[in-house]
């Protein structure tokens, strides 16, 4: 049975976080067919809020409890959590980042994994990840962003991304090699049982996700399509919040929109469960500004038999897989996340929300479900994970275990063994 051991302070339970989310569902994956995960993460969130939605209040786990480790069993993946004072990653001491990587190494030890895989560029992930390779360990890097030009991956044996766009930006830009194999999902936990088809649903209506451009939209359908309700599901940012920083194009001073302009626009928190959401979803946009890696939420729009309306960004043409319509996003809007789009820039948009609220779009999403086939994922992670599994299987005996041993001879035993 192949052993992986997963290591990262990022919580694999942030469901703020889509890389988190995609990683677990990952594991998960693995040991579905027939690997032995273990987990060794904190608790570190992208979120507060996601914190508490997964752990309820986290000092009362070890308020009776001595030790700085919170361990459990879930989905068949063995969890080793270690304390932190608080949830944001800048903010761990070095007492924290000394307790976690000790963890890791009694993890190694105690498990003898055949590949350590996480993710991570603190230095507590570097020194876990060579520890690893220093026993002869593979490792392999799970890559679900285009933000680390900069970064060299020391210790690195495997770059995983989820996207064909990712892996192509990294080769062309950095000229790092990276193997595509596709995003993770548990689709019972996020296909609704029934739907009402009655929002376009925007999820995390932050600048860089495209607040602007959803703003112009939904303000243009209050004179053009009155009947087309939309929602926020506000995570990062508020929509309320963020809507009166958003400008005319060129006109940094010009503020255009208040809270109160969008009687058409209704908002939710974050969701521990997203079936509510896209229960009640017609449409999904995903206008991103920025590079996407992957776009989950357009995937699981899809897995719910939603069309989704998104910008032509990184990986989102893989994550719809023909399950909607992709639309550039003007230059200014992606050098300034504020700026809004003009009323000929706009038009794409609701054209396109139009056309998918009359349609049907049954038949496409169908076939985009085929392509973002789970099986398929799988097969290509484990594709890409057997060259480390066999190097690691096939590999001389643990040298650490001998040290062990020789270290605990007495003086007398060493003597006689001519050492």
């Amino acid at each position: 049975m192949p052993k992986i051991l997963w290591m990262s302070p990022f919580s694999l339970h942030d469901s703020s976080s889509g890389a988190a989310l995609n990683c677990r569902y990952m594991l998960s994956s693995l040991v579905s067919r027939g690997f032995e995960v273990w987990a060794c993460s904190s608790f570190i969130f992208d979120a507060q809020q996601a914190a508490a939605q997964a752990f309820g209040d986290i000092k009362e786990l070890f308020k009776d409890n001595d030790s700085e480790i919170h361990s459990f069993d879930e989905q068949g993946i063995h969890y080793l959590y270690t304390r932190v004072s608080s949830c944001q990653e800048t903010d761990m001491t070095l007492s924290e980042c000394q307790l976690f990587y000790h963890t890791f190494i009694k993890a190694l030890k105690d498990f003898k994994p055949d590949v350590v895989m996480g993710y991570g560029t603190a230095p507590v992930v570097m020194s876990c990840f060579a520890a690893a390779k220093q026993q002869g360990i593979s490792t392999a890097y799970m890559l679900s962003n285009g933000s680390y030009s900069t970064y060299l991956f020391p210790n690195i044996d495997l770059i995983i991304t989820d996207s064909y766009a990712v892996s192509k930006l990294y080769a062309e830009r950095d000229e790092i090699n990276t193997v595509p194999v596709g995003a993770f999902f548990n689709i019972q936990n996020i296909t609704a049982p029934e739907h009402q088809k009655r929002f376009v649903t925007f999820i995390n209506p932050s600048d860089y996700k495209g607040v602007a451009i959803f703003a112009k939209l939904a303000k243009l359908c209050q004179e053009r399509m009155p009947e087309a309700k939309f929602l926020t599901v506000n995570t990062h940012q508020r929509f309320n919040e963020v809507v009166n920083k958003l400008h005319i194009k060129g006109d940094l001073n010009n503020h255009p929109y208040q809270q109160n302009d969008f009687p058409n626009v209704f908002m939710v928190d974050q969701q521990v469960d997203m079936r509510s959401i896209y229960a009640i979803s017609a449409v999904i946009l995903v206008p991103s500004l920025w590079f996407e890696a992957w776009g989950r939420v357009a995937s699981e729009a899809v897995f719910n038999n939603i069309p989704v309306i998104a910008s032509n960004s990184g990986g989102l043409a893989e994550a719809i897989g023909g399950g909607g319509v992709l639309i550039d996003t003007p230059e200014h809007c992606q050098e300034d996340f504020y700026s809004l789009p003009t009323d000929e820039e706009i038009e794409p948009w609701f054209n396109a929300l139009k056309v998918l609220l009359a349609e049907n779009f049954d038949q496409e999403l169908e076939t985009a479900r085929t392509r973002l086939s789970q099986d398929r994922a799988i097969n290509r992670l484990i594709s890409a994970l057997n060259p480390l599994i066999n190097k690691s299987q096939h590999q001389a005996p643990d040298l650490s275990e001998l040290c062990d041993q020789i270290n605990a001879l007495q003086d007398d035993d060493l003597k006689d063994n001519g050492l």
